[in-house]
């Protein structure tokens, strides 16, 4: 028996899925916010609410745990960071240019990877997925940029990784004209590859 089309959504279921996930959005970014602020440890579904500006069931309707949402703001975070790579790529040469630019932009605006997620990944183990998962999918695309017998793009990656985390932790703490001179070495590093 052949199935039918599911009927079309109505204005209001719509409306309200629009809503649900604007809610979701505030949620991820509050999460992010008080993260940053408090840390993983302090993080608390109350002080999300408070930030995103949504009761607490509303923060448990859509992330029942606090690791379910900090997970999931990883995951968010992560997923910006790709996009932001291919479209990088997309107006540059290659990838490995793509890396060192997006790296640049991270040191120099964010002061590196956020030493919270990092902090994150290492205790609970849904959130090193988001990070292994992603930095995965980096290497296998540094190696498909990679010329035949080349590694440059590879190292371009483990290079600015290096480079963000260490600037993260704050063991690695050069000022801005010493950060830029090492960013241009990168970026022609990275125009080679």
């Amino acid at each position: 028996m052949p199935q039918s089309a599911p009927p079309p959504q109505t204005l209001r279921a719509r409306k309200l899925q629009r809503r649900s996930m604007e809610t979701i959005g505030q949620i991820l970014t509050a999460t992010v916010a008080v993260i940053e602020r408090v840390g993983v440890h302090n993080l608390t579904i109350d002080l999300v609410a408070a930030e995103a500006g949504v009761s607490k069931g509303g923060v448990l309707h859509h992330f029942p745990t606090k690791t379910a949402l900090i997970v999931a703001a990883m995951r968010q975070d992560m997923e910006t960071l790709m996009m932001e790579i291919d479209e990088t790529a997309d107006a540059t040469v290659n990838f490995a240019s793509a890396l060192a630019q997006l790296a640049r932009r991270i040191a120099l605006e964010e002061g590196g990877v956020s030493p919270a997620f990092l902090v994150a990944a290492t205790e609970i183990p849904e959130a090193a997925g988001v990070l292994a998962t992603m930095f995965s999918t980096l290497v296998e695309r540094a190696g498909k940029d990679d010329k035949a017998g080349s590694i440059d793009s590879t190292l371009v990656l483990f290079a600015s990784y290096g480079i963000l985390i260490s600037l993260g932790m704050k063991s690695f703490q050069p000022s801005i004209p010493q950060l830029e001179t090492l960013f241009e070495k990168l970026d022609g590093f990275a125009a080679k590859a």
